[in-house]
């Protein structure tokens, strides 16, 4: 478990599943790499959750105790060093920076617990604005971009993969910042 001064990385557990499956029954949401606008239904979402997954963590607002949302680390290679990562806001959170800080603890679990050198993500068009920061300032990278890989509403859209290093995560000012605010709220 990670706690900054407004979240918590967690574990997911049983109890957190309808939360989740209601993030992701949003329709923004719903049009995931994974179910590609075909979210199962929710006696078969536990066992299509965890499909590829080797771990859930869910990003807890620390004021109100609500999932906010969740990050996955699936698709493991430990020969090559690499996994993938899914991340899901919350329709009312997004843009509150409270997952994009998830994701910042989950760089820092996913790095300190795992032997890989690089995490991926995958980001459609609408999305990867929210990568932005971290792309300009260098934790994540940019890989390429898929042209018109996914349906969306109906239309082609671009699929980015971006890339986060173990070398350069741990080298960043971000994550020296984010562990400085860690850290004033376990002292």
């Amino acid at each position: 478990m990670i706690t900054t001064a407004r979240i918590v990385l967690r574990p997911v557990v049983p109890a957190d599943y309808p939360r989740l499956y209601e993030i992701e029954s949003d329709p923004a949401t719903a049009l995931t790499w994974r179910y590609r606008g075909e979210l199962p239904p929710p006696q078969e979402y536990e066992p299509a959750l965890w499909r590829q997954t080797q771990q859930i963590m869910v990003v807890q607002g620390r004021r109100t105790g609500t999932v906010v949302g969740y990050l996955q680390l699936h698709d493991l290679d430990l020969r090559a060093g690499h996994g993938w990562f899914s991340l899901y806001a919350g329709p009312e959170h997004r843009g509150s920076g409270l997952v994009m800080e998830g994701l910042m603890a989950f760089c820092e679990w996913a790095f300190g617990d795992w032997p890989i050198r690089w995490l991926y993500a995958h980001s459609f068009e609408h999305n990867v604005h929210a990568f932005e920061s971290g792309l300009r300032r260098g934790e994540a990278v940019r890989l390429g971009v898929l042209r018109e890989r996914m349906l969306v509403d109906g239309r082609p859209t671009d699929v980015h993969a971006i890339g986060i290093e173990r070398e350069q995560w741990l080298a960043s000012p971000l994550r020296r910042r984010f562990n400085t605010l860690r850290a004033r709220v376990t002292s």
